[in-house]
């Protein structure tokens, strides 16, 4: 039996409050090689760009790129995989952005720090050749200068989030657990998504979708709506999107998404408040004398604007909530335009990052805790500019960050876009894994728009962990094809995302997906390095009825300071006399194929206790983490000859250079005082908020590792520790298991 790489939603959904970590994409085996620098002096260039002398810069020189031009340089690799490149450049005059490809396949755009000197600009892990490859920087804004670059191998970091539970206190039940759904699948698998057209648009709403069953025999699991003209009050009527929504959700148990393109008056200066004008005196663009700091302030004519909108808005969420519907909620999105302080394209946008910060935390004050919208998971749109990280509200009013995806277009002028002249797959690991990086891992990591989905093989093989894709619709006023056109989907790449393995489509999600006993289907699948993947297993399981529980597989990451030595011991807590049995996997290459499982087994005594010693001294002494699976866990009757899946949970796991608990561990001292009390959850809590600030010892580490030992720091560990703080348990109960802590959470 051998558990492969890429599972299709392979976990149980848990309670918010059990669900904290995300899956983890392992690639800890690959340390970091010597960078190899390169001068971009030794280029070929085009256009407007020179080779200028400098005592400052690298081998005494440096190449200035002013308003047009390109600059290709040529690099070899000892071996394919994954890369980061340094490019160590700067803006003139200002912070720019250039178009960026490797190998002919757009990156997106790198963003250029204004300096007068040159300045570490990283592009993280990109899928590179064995052998030459090829980097161009195209401009697009211009006036900036680039010295070198250096390469080293990337050693991709987990596809983790440290914060799945709703950031609404009160959210509903199905809102948690469409967020434990999300978690479930993050890093995994794919969702696949649709934005609808608006109404009165060239076609019907369902174009796109009956297009998608057609060619594909699919439906996508997630539709995107758009409460942006229903609720403006300029010219806004009803346009069924609640009803579509309803429908969506509850009839056919799809996933709804929402996004707000709020028209405001073009001339604000003059507008008469409550007043109906036509469409063309409107815009959601920047072109407005519409304020978003008087939007936020009581008395002004924005702010009573803006009320109007949101009040419309929310009782459309108040019939949705009622009918036990939560939605991805994506409003002000794209804020930061094309980068810095003054390039945004909305009207939200126009005056700055910490003017819109204010109206996003004015918005979900107004909508959750004035108007009582508690069905909303909350979704904000990042770039992976220098300064992206400046317009983020904070993790306190944000559930999932996504990325727009727009690199198979060219922008000519006005907002005027055409597609570009070649069909581009890229997955954008780098942009994935960039803004991963900026947020800390905080939050999981969506494609809330785009023009191309990319490919299987490449989302694979690079480790894109997109949570979902979410297309754009065809035609609109750009008249853009961006589902049919074979510049942005080939319908053969369509049909192969559609029915691969590793996306998720409408008819594969779970049965119950809004209930905390819901369980997604399971697909076992290897994926090879060329994309292509074999089903090996199928699985489908349900709601279990009340009198038959259904094992389903558990992982728990395994971390070793100094590698595994030659045996891990691991403690089980099961049914008496269980056979519980499993793997040890560990990535041992940069590919999925690399992945390796070691298996065991054994029989719990009658007390439900299980120690299994698994021989490790076949790792590579440079591997540092794994995961830790179990894949069943049943108790054998001899006189009907049935087997009766019971449950079980690790309880703890040693390795000959690490463990998950010592003789000195005081479970529940985090801040290693002596105590165990509240100031000791919040330090968990800061930690995975903030690591860089709040800092917890190794010590610490095992003291607060008391739900599911050996899973390292999680929330739960802070819930844990919080009911010993109100007295509901005591510090003796320590280590427990995720399920006696759900228990305590009911």
């Amino acid at each position: 039996m051998s558990l492969k790489f890429f599972n299709k939603a392979s976990a149980v959904l848990m309670t918010a409050a059990m669900i904290v970590n995300a899956s983890a994409v392992l690639n800890t085996g690959t340390a970091f090689a010597e960078s190899t620098k390169y001068e971009f002096e030794d280029a070929e260039i085009t256009g407007e760009v020179t080779v200028e002398e400098s005592a400052d810069a690298s081998g005494g020189k440096f190449l200035k790129m002013t308003d047009s031009g390109t600059i290709t340089l040529d690099f070899d690799v000892e071996k394919a995989g994954m890369y980061n490149i340094m490019i160590y450049c700067g803006g003139i005059g200002g912070a720019k952005q250039q178009n960026l490809k490797i190998n002919d396949v757009s990156q997106g755009a790198v963003g250029v720090p204004e300096s007068d000197g040159f300045e570490a600009v990283k592009v993280s892990s990109v899928k590179l050749n064995e052998g030459k490859n090829t980097l161009v920087i195209e401009k697009s804004w211009g006036w900036s200068n680039f010295d070198y670059m250096t390469i080293e191998e990337a050693s991709l970091a987990p596809i983790t989030a440290t914060q799945t539970t709703p950031v609404d206190p009160k959210a509903t039940a199905e809102t948690k657990n469409l967020m434990a759904y999300f978690a479930s699948v993050y890093g995994k698998n794919i969702i696949s998504g649709q934005q609808e057209i608006y109404n009165y648009g060239p076609h019907d709403f369902e174009y796109e979708f009956e297009y998608l069953n057609d060619l594909t025999g699919h439906y996508p699991a997630l539709r995107g709506f758009d409460y942006g003209n229903f609720c403006c009050p300029a010219f806004g009527s009803d346009d069924g999107s609640t009803k579509r929504i309803i429908d969506w959700v509850k009839n056919r148990n799809g996933i709804a998404e929402a996004t707000f393109h709020l028209n405001v008056p073009t001339d604000m200066a003059s507008y008469k408040s409550g007043s109906k004008i036509d469409f063309s005196q409107t815009t959601y663009s920047e072109k407005t004398d519409f304020s978003p700091s008087k939007a936020i302030v009581e008395g002004t004519k924005e702010n009573e604007y803006y009320m109007q909108a949101l009040t419309t808005l929310a009782a459309e969420f108040k019939k949705l909530e009622a009918e036990g519907v939560p939605i991805v909620w994506r409003p002000l999105h794209e804020a930061e335009g094309g980068g810095g302080e003054e390039a945004s394209w909305f009207w939200w946008g126009r005056e700055g990052s910490k003017v819109y910060k204010d109206l996003w935390k004015f918005t979900y004050k107004t909508l959750t805790e004035d108007f009582g919208c508690h069905n909303l998971i909350w979704e904000w749109n990042s770039y992976n500019f220098d300064t992206s990280a400046d317009w983020y509200p904070g993790d306190e009013y944000v559930d999932i960050i996504g990325y727009d995806k727009y690199n198979c277009t060219q922008y000519l002028a006005e907002n005027n876009w055409q597609a570009s002249l070649s069909h581009n797959d890229s997955a954008i690991s780098p942009i994935f894994y960039g803004i991963m990086e900026k947020y800390n891992s905080a939050k999981m990591v969506a494609m809330a728009e785009n023009d191309c989905f990319s490919t299987v093989g490449n989302l694979t093989s690079e480790k894109a962990g997109w949570l979902y894709f979410m297309t754009w619709y065809d035609g609109g006023s750009d008249n853009i094809n961006f589902l049919t056109n074979p510049v942005f989907n080939t319908e053969e790449d369509t049909i192969e995302m559609y029915q691969s393995d590793y996306c998720i489509t409408l008819d594969e999600l779970p049965a119950d997906l809004y209930s905390s006993e819901a369980k997604p289907v399971q697909t076992t699948t290897t994926t090879s390095g060329n994309g292509s993947s074999t089903t090996t297993t199928t699985t489908t399981t349900t709601k279990p009825s009340d009198d038959k529980f259904t094992f389903k597989q558990k992982k728990y990451p395994v971390e070793m300071k100094d590698g595994f030595g030659d045996t891990l011991t691991i403690k089980i807590k099961g049914a008496a006399g269980a056979s519980i049995g499993g793997g040890l996997g560990y990535s041992n290459g940069p590919t999925p194929d690399d992945w390796v499982n070691i298996e065991w087994q054994g029989n719990a005594d009658s007390d439900g206790n299980l120690v299994v010693e698994i021989d490790t001294s076949e790792i590579p002494e440079d591997v540092t983490a794994g995961e830790l699976q179990i894949w069943w866990s049943n108790v054998w009757n001899a006189e009907t000859e049935t087997a009766t899946d019971k449950d079980c949970e690790l309880v703890s796991y040693e390795g000959g250079n690490s463990s998950s608990g010592t003789d000195d561990t005081v479970y529940g001292d985090v801040n290693v005082d002596g105590k165990v009390n509240i100031s000791d959850a919040v330090l968990i809590m800061q930690s995975i908020a903030n690591p860089d600030e709040f800092k917890v010892t190794e010590q610490g580490k095992l003291n607060g590792d008391v739900v599911d030992n050996g899973s390292g720091l999680t929330n739960v560990d802070a819930l844990a520790i919080q009911y010993v703080e109100i007295k509901t348990i005591t510090s003796a109960a320590f280590p427990m298991t995720s399920k006696e802590i759900d228990a305590l959470s009911k």
